[in-house]
């Protein structure tokens, strides 16, 4: 066997770096004038379109942006084609556009052409890079560094935890300039707490998870489905890309409302789920999905911070606290937990999974 598949002795980096995005938010709360300027800036320039850009887990982050930004300057936000650019030479941005790319390492060379199209062409360009001095953070007007520290594991888990923060900071901060709905962003102070009881919670299911069927299930299975709606749809996107990359197992990650509109026919007995439930305003549509999934069989944990219906399914219950956009940094770090353990489950090293490199250059 590969050794870089056998299971490391004591902790997982990955496991480590999981809980360092705990301290990596307090500082970056702390630090939260740089990401307010950057709101600010947005709201000043009133783009007439906001355009966010990244790959594999900054796209996700960047997700994230694109609900929360929309929320927060009542604009459309779009996600960047880059190929457009890079592969077909159409470059759209103008002085009425501002383009913020996501990147943990700021070395893709798509990102970069992106920032470097977009500046050309009068547009405001951010970057939300783990490293200060990349050459997408020189391309882009502001940069704006995540400060997470060095990540060792191949796994990216604090970089999408702190562009998570970062973009939200910035949102409130826009929000408020736009006179815009920014009650949601009281709740910053309290996150690192909130995120530490998460991660305890998860610890603490996960010991306990031999008598899982669920868990069990998620041991042996070779597919998964994660399920989120509204600011959990991003996480579910991520979870599902945690899953691939640690396990080697197959797994999509859809929006409640996407995933009755033909991926259910996929789900039966031998594929498990995650449900990620946190928000009342998407209850409905979550609910729908998950009778849906549990119809057909398919084992269920779902991961709450409020009451739910446990007929049928297994709850990982996260402490209680606001739902919406904050919460979405809290999940993050419960599903991530939940992944660590079951590829460590697997017998596997997430830390180092075969095939994959930290850095991935495209163009």
């Amino acid at each position: 066997m590969d050794d870089r598949r056998q299971q490391p002795t004591g902790e997982t980096i990955m496991r480590a770096e999981i809980a360092e995005s705990i301290a990596v938010t307090a500082r970056l709360i702390a630090d939260r004038r740089r990401f307010e300027l950057i709101g600010e800036a947005l709201a000043a320039r009133r783009p007439a379109v906001l355009v966010v850009a990244g790959r594999g887990t900054s796209d996700h982050a960047a997700i994230y942006a694109r609900y929360l930004l929309e929320h927060a300057l009542g604009v459309p936000v779009a996600l960047a084609a880059a190929s457009l650019l890079t592969q077909y030479g159409v470059e759209s941005a103008s002085p009425q556009t501002a383009l913020i790319a996501f990147s943990q390492s700021g070395a893709g060379p798509d990102m970069i052409a992106l920032v470097e199209s977009a500046r050309r062409r009068g547009a405001l360009t951010v970057a939300l890079t783990n490293v200060a001095d990349s050459e997408l953070a020189r391309a882009a007007e502001i940069d704006a560094s995540l400060d997470a520290g060095p990540e060792r594991a191949v796994a990216a888990t604090k970089s999408y935890i702190a562009e998570l923060v970062g973009v939200a900071l910035i949102a409130a901060a826009a929000a408020r300039a736009s006179h815009r709905d920014d009650s949601w962003s009281i709740h910053f102070e309290g996150l690192p707490e909130r995120m530490a009881q998460a991660l305890a919670a998860a610890t603490e299911w996960t010991g306990a998870a031999s008598a899982s069927s669920v868990f069990q299930a998620l041991l042996s299975c070779n597919r998964t489905l994660v399920v989120g709606r509204g600011f959990e749809y991003p996480n579910a996107l991520e979870c599902a890309l945690k899953l691939r990359e640690t396990t080697g197992a197959f797994a999509d990650g859809y929006s409640a409302a996407d995933l009755l509109h033909g991926p259910i026919a996929s789900a039966n007995r031998d594929v498990p789920a995650l449900i990620l439930a946190t928000d009342p305003k998407t209850s409905a549509s979550v609910e729908k999905s998950t009778e849906r999934l549990r119809a057909v069989g398919s084992p269920l944990l779902v991961i709450s911070n409020g009451p739910v219906s446990t007929r049928g399914v297994e709850l990982l219950a996260l402490p209680e606290g606001p739902s919406g956009p904050l919460c979405t940094p809290v999940t993050g770090i419960v599903g991530l937990t939940l992944i660590e353990a079951i590829a460590t489950g697997r017998g596997l090293n997430p830390d180092a999974p075969p095939g994959l490199t930290k850095v991935t250059q495209t163009l």
